[in-house]
């Protein structure tokens, strides 16, 4: 433990590791099927009624989603039947893998109860907010408290908020979103708040099911969705992303106190571009460029030695061209690389 001469604050100066995870995915119900999915270049856009009707609005109807979302055992949690019922299945499902992240890290959930352990879920809504469809929602709420808990469209920090009360969790709970970064947000303020013991452990999640037909309208519409339904991440031919849906947590800890490594994070940053010129939504190489170069500089890593990056890929022609440029300039050109970086 360290202190840092700048703040009378305590910064942890220990490695932090992830140490469990679980987690909902297309066509998977856990980390392990996913993989073998991806092992085996599965398609996993699916087209079927899954979700809403399939010649609804005339849409593209490619998506890849969780097997199932209607399945809950709220008296596992200590939720009656009539509040199970009410909640936003992405609450309940980050409820599961909140306690499949504990135990996979060889922890019992109830050894955490009273416990200075934070919660950190990132979730992006846009414009009509996600959750059961219109035609479901209640007409009116009898009480606040049924406004807050029960309506899906309203109050998201308690998808956090619900996690820390079930599991008696005392350390910061709080739901972040930043749009498409929102999840590796929520990690960098998590690792943040581990480092100047802010929290002893955090459950770090994200969430994002697509409930509600309007978000997919909009973005075909603006023709942010790819047209046929087929996402050409790094090809001239990128004309959109095709939307997927994921429910999933990861276990910190401090590396003394895991009894299982998954991965050691060294680092983590986050910035934004500030005012631009060529306006708010075209992303900025040399922002990306800066950030890449800062992250790696503070961790002491040899940018050389990295010999795998995960992009971000969003499929589009400005966004791929923008990432490519700005991974190419931090990890190859600056350091001069030799050999190729997948």
């Amino acid at each position: 433990m360290a202190t840092n001469n700048t703040s009378s604050r305590l910064v942890m100066d220990e490695d932090i590791v992830i140490s469990g995870m679980s987690g909902r995915f297309p066509e998977a119900d856990n980390t392990d099927e996913f993989a073998q999915h991806l092992y085996q270049k599965s398609d996993l856009f699916t087209e079927d009624d899954r979700r809403w009707p399939t010649d609804l609005y005339g849409m593209n109807q490619r998506m890849a989603k969780l097997k199932e979302i209607d399945k809950f055992d709220g008296l596992y949690f200590g939720i009656i039947g009539h509040m199970a019922d009410q909640t936003d299945p992405q609450a309940r499902i980050l409820l599961e893998t909140t306690y499949e992240a504990i135990v996979d890290a060889g922890v019992n959930p109830q050894d955490l109860r009273g416990s200075q352990t934070g919660v950190y879920i990132g979730y992006s809504s846009m414009g009509m907010p996600d959750g059961f469809p219109n035609e479901v929602q209640p007409d009116s709420q009898s009480s606040m408290t049924d406004t807050i808990v029960w309506y899906p469209g309203s109050a998201k920090c308690i998808y956090a908020n619900r996690i820390s009360f079930i599991f008696d969790f005392k350390g910061k709970s709080m739901v972040i979103d930043t749009a498409c970064s929102s999840s590796i947000v929520a990690l960098d303020v998590a690792i943040s708040d581990l480092r100047l013991g802010k929290c002893d452990q955090a459950i770090v999640g994200g969430v994002g099911i697509n409930l509600q037909p309007f978000t997919n309208h909009i973005y075909q519409r603006q023709q942010i969705n790819s047209r046929d339904g087929i996402p050409k991440v790094w090809d001239e031919k990128a004309d959109g992303f095709v939307r997927g849906e994921t429910v999933s947590c990861v276990f910190l800890q401090r590396k003394s106190r895991a009894r299982r490594q998954y991965a050691t994070i060294l680092n983590t940053s986050i910035n934004i571009d500030g005012n631009k010129k060529i306006g708010m939504f075209f992303p900025s190489a040399e922002s990306q460029e800066e950030l890449m170069i800062k992250t790696y500089t503070e961790a002491g890593v040899d940018p050389l030695r990295i010999n795998y990056f995960e992009a971000h890929g969003t499929g589009t022609e400005v966004g791929d061209t923008q990432e490519a440029k700005a991974i190419y300039n931090a990890y190859c050109v600056r350091p001069q690389r030799t050999e190729p970086c997948p």
